[in-house]
């Protein structure tokens, strides 16, 4: 896997009207948008134009999943399981 560097702009988490059962924590739907770069990230010398192949240059991203409770988590401190998740190049 090629290295790669996010950076997030924004994010946002809202909890799903009637999944919580009984008083447990309700499901979660997250949103995260932001930019990736791809491979080694070149310096080039202020003053100059950064000569960079078109597949390192900063794409932008978005992703959305959802959490679930897991009912008796195995690590309390891990209490949810992710459910779907749907990264896309924008």
């Amino acid at each position: 896997m090629p290295r790669s560097t996010h950076v997030v702009q924004a994010y946002d988490v809202q909890p799903i009207p009637g999944s919580a059962q009984g008083a447990g924590p309700p499901s979660l739907l997250i949103s995260v948008a932001g930019q990736v770069t791809h491979g080694g990230v070149s310096h080039p010398s202020p003053g100059t134009q950064p000569k960079q192949p078109y597949e390192t240059l900063p794409r932008t991203f978005s992703q959305n999943f959802i959490l679930v409770p897991i009912p008796q988590p195995p690590n309390p401190a891990l209490p949810y399981l992710i459910l779907t998740d749907a990264y896309r190049f924008v």
